[in-house]
């Protein structure tokens, strides 16, 4: 297991349960006919939104292409569901094992597979990161 991208993997799980997937700010007609004309304002000025509505994080969403890559490589797809269940369904380690049609007991099988997750995801990120170097001239 690689520490580091552990964190990672774990703050996705918890962007996409507390945020999901999507995102987005309300509109302001949705606005204008919920309150009957222009909604109060408390304060002037801008103001750093909260991330209410506004989706996941820039990292989360690194991670989540990652997982999306994964889904699509020939050969990788168990990799996927299990970064699926582990970190945003929080399944069972031992329903994890069966999905992935891991024997039970075989925990270092499991492990195994962990550590090449990581492996595999931090490949995609880091990859991904420096082609968007390339491309903004970094």
């Amino acid at each position: 297991m690689i520490k580091e991208i552990e964190k990672l993997m774990v703050h996705w799980g918890e962007q996409t349960r507390e945020r999901g997937l999507g995102g987005g700010l309300g509109s302001q007609l949705g606005a204008l006919i919920e309150w009957g004309g222009a909604p109060p304002r408390s304060t002037p000025g801008s103001r750093i939104l909260d991330s209410g509505g506004t989706g996941m994080d820039t990292i989360a969403t690194a991670i989540d292409r990652a997982v999306a890559q994964l889904q699509r490589t020939p050969g990788q797809a168990a990799l996927a569901r299990l970064a699926t269940q582990r970190y945003c369904e929080l399944v069972p380690v031992r329903e994890q094992m069966r999905t992935a049609g891991i024997a039970e007991g075989a925990d270092r099988t499991y492990r195994n597979w962990v550590q090449r997750l990581h492996e595999q995801v931090m490949s995609i990120v880091m990859a991904s990161t420096s082609k968007r170097d390339v491309l903004s001239g970094r």
